[in-house]
């Protein structure tokens, strides 16, 4: 069973059409949340082999990732819902609190 893991942090190229460098947040655990961060493709590996579940908070929703290809043939993510991947990410720090 996927372990469900909260973004709350994206770091990004900082240029027009962005690229997500790194992605962050927290996980619970039986005694509390525990850090990760990781890199795009090791989330999209991780969705694929039902390892970790992972979601941003919008407005007190979760929203879900997915991956899909793109029409190059390349693995991205998306959001569950009407939200934009790129923009919510976009919208996130750059680092995670300290």
């Amino acid at each position: 069973m996927a372990v469900a893991a909260q973004v709350t942090w994206a770091a990004t190229n900082g240029t027009a059409g962005m690229t997500v460098q790194q992605l962050g947040g927290t996980v619970k655990r039986l005694f509390g949340k525990t850090q990760w961060q990781l890199d795009p493709k090791d989330v999209v590996a991780c969705i694929e082999q039902d390892e970790w579940k992972f979601f941003v908070e919008l407005e007190g929703e979760k929203a879900w990732l997915e991956v899909e290809e793109a029409e190059d043939g390349q693995k991205v993510l998306s959001l569950t819902g009407d939200a934009e991947a790129e923009a919510v990410f976009a919208s996130l720090p750059e680092e995670p609190d300290q």
